[in-house]
């Protein structure tokens, strides 16, 4: 190799360098960042709920119903003890009586054998097309969904 062709190499190298570097910095799962940032609010107020949940079933021997949840004070509209303080956001959100819990989420949770169990559905009011929404149950799993008629990105 000569050293004529040496600076068009390291030029060619930093080019690569440089896409590799900016490909690291942010991953792309095909969502702009303020989504994901309301999709992880979501999640987040579905694991506060759990933590809630879980909390009055072992005091109360049942699981609670929204309604109980917010007269107890574990939600109020300034905000809720069972959010990470990661999540400030969550956290410090104004919690209403429902069924749109927090503005632009509606709640809906379900009781089943006079509160042994529940499920719950959170649903994003902002996104009419796709329908996103996150479910939980009392066994602590969380997953997302969206309406299947909504197209991928």
């Amino acid at each position: 190799m000569s050293l004529r062709n040496l600076p068009g190499l390291l030029l060619l190298a930093g080019t690569f360098l440089v896409a590799a570097t900016a490909n690291a910095q942010k991953p792309s799962y095909g969502l702009p960042d303020r989504e994901l940032q309301h999709r992880s609010m979501a999640v987040n107020i579905v694991k506060a709920l759990q933590a809630a949940e879980a909390n009055y079933k072992r005091t109360h021997g049942v699981y609670a119903s929204w309604s109980t949840l917010v007269s107890t004070g574990d939600f109020t509209p300034t905000g809720t003890k069972w959010a990470s303080e990661e999540f400030p956001t969550v956290r410090h959100a104004m919690y209403g009586p429902g069924p749109e819990i927090v503005p632009g989420w509606k709640l809906r949770l379900n009781l089943s054998k006079e509160g042994a169990a529940y499920d719950l559905l959170l649903e994003d009011l902002s996104d009419p097309k796709c329908g996103f929404a996150v479910f939980s149950d009392d066994r602590g799993r969380i997953r997302q969904g969206k309406l299947i008629e909504c197209e991928q990105p």
